[in-house]
């Protein structure tokens, strides 16, 4: 009897009661219910594939096609359980326009990478109130779509560029982050690739296997060396012990910067110390930056803001101290340089013809593109626009090639 076998790299199928369960990238998930597979043939699920009985590979193929994209529509993060939109080359989702994914040229030979969205952690200072949280979907972008458009801009510099792959949540949730740095390292004006990390997720392997992928710095967000401050800070529980071995393992291998944020009345206390253990680490770039938590509408404000007057104020007699800088870090000390940035294809105030595409994460929002550009739509009704219905907006922001719009 004839067999056909449905098979994937990055999707493994497992049998759930009544439906068929995708599990896509490890990380995410989709049900297809058995009825629908059991109209193309009988089938089976074994090691992870589908196989269907008395039917060939192309009539199998073409039934399943359209119950794959439709099961992709009700794609899931296991993070939180959140629904999730999948951006891929196919999918007629620019990379530029948004915040919340893709890519962002601020201007310089920095070019920011967001992967996805999406956190482990409930950080009490989060500037996008990531974690757990009210936000209607989170996204995950195609590895090789965002190696493809990272080259285009990367082509646009004179300096060698600096990839920060420093999503909105944490960067080592998405499933192919060694492939991304990977990917990245082989476009031709790469200089650095730096990652944004609570640094949960590293081991030695890991930092390894970054290591050979050509990874040159991580950025890592430790904000106390005690773990009850960690622990309050984080949101949950901190795994300080592995994280303080991680950063003495990856000497030698991978740069590391700590980027802790000082909030008020909270980990104060914990500068000195952290200033201490960056003097211990080296590297070709500065290894502590110490941050002035802030707040920001969309984030979470635990307490108010000092100002930087107060904040450079306070870090001064430690600068002293320790004869460390503190408070004047130059753009030259990480090699960043002012570049132009790509082409706006529209302008603040201008009314553009654009279509309604996908959902946005906030309440009031829907995402539009025009002329390679995304643009969220804002206002109280946004998320009522049918999509794939063309309409007109008026770009209300402009900068740095990020867009917004009302209608």
């Amino acid at each position: 009897m004839e067999q056909a076998v449905v098979s994937f790299q990055d999707i493994k199928f497992q049998q759930k009661d009544s439906a068929v369960r995708g599990l896509f990238l490890g990380r995410y998930w989709f049900d297809i219910p058995a009825e629908a597979l059991q109209r193309i043939a009988p089938f089976e699920v074994k090691d992870g594939e589908l196989h269907f009985s008395g039917v060939d590979e192309d009539h199998a193929w073409k039934r399943f096609d359209p119950i794959l994209a439709e099961g992709f529509n009700r794609l899931h993060h296991i993070n939180y359980d959140k629904p999730t939109i999948y951006i891929h080359r196919q999918s007629g989702i620019p990379l530029i326009g948004t915040n919340e994914f893709g890519l962002i040229d601020r201007g310089t030979n920095i070019i920011e990478v967001k992967p996805l969205t999406g956190c482990n952690f409930q950080c009490n200072y989060c500037s996008v109130d990531e974690g757990k949280n009210d936000k209607t979907h989170d996204y995950i972008v195609e590895c090789e779509y965002l190696v493809e458009e990272a080259a285009k801009l990367a082509k646009g510099k004179t300096h060698p560029v600096e990839f920060n792959i420093g999503p909105q949540g944490e960067p080592f949730l998405y499933p192919k982050m060694v492939e991304l740095v990977r990917g990245l390292r082989a476009i031709p004006n790469t200089g650095v690739i730096s990652v944004n990390t609570n640094g949960s997720f590293l081991t030695e392997k890991l930092i390894d296997d970054l290591a050979e992928a050509g990874l040159t710095r991580i950025n890592l967000s430790l904000n106390a060396l005690e773990q009850e401050k960690a622990d309050e800070i984080a949101g949950r529980k901190y795994p300080l012990e592995r994280v303080l071995k991680m950063i003495e393992y990856s000497q030698g291998k991978i740069a590391v910067l700590l980027a802790p944020t000082i909030i008020p009345g909270q980990n104060d206390d914990q500068v000195e110390g952290l200033v201490k253990l960056g003097m211990k680490l080296k590297s070709e770039f500065p290894t502590i930056g110490m941050q002035n938590y802030l707040e920001y509408q969309k984030g979470r404000t635990p307490m108010k803001a000092r100002s930087f007057e107060e904040f450079f104020a306070m870090l001064k007699p430690i600068e002293e101290k320790y004869g460390v800088n503190l408070t004047h870090v130059a753009n030259e000390d990480f090699h960043i340089y002012d570049e132009p940035e790509p082409p706006k294809p529209f302008r603040k105030n201008q009314v553009v013809k654009m279509k309604i595409m996908l959902p946005a994460r906030y309440p009031g929002e829907i995402v539009a593109v025009a002329e390679g550009r995304c643009i969220t739509i804002v206002g109280r009704d946004a998320h009522k626009l049918q999509l794939g219905k063309d309409i007109k907006a008026k770009i209300v922001r402009d900068k740095h090639n990020i867009f917004k719009a009302t209608v």
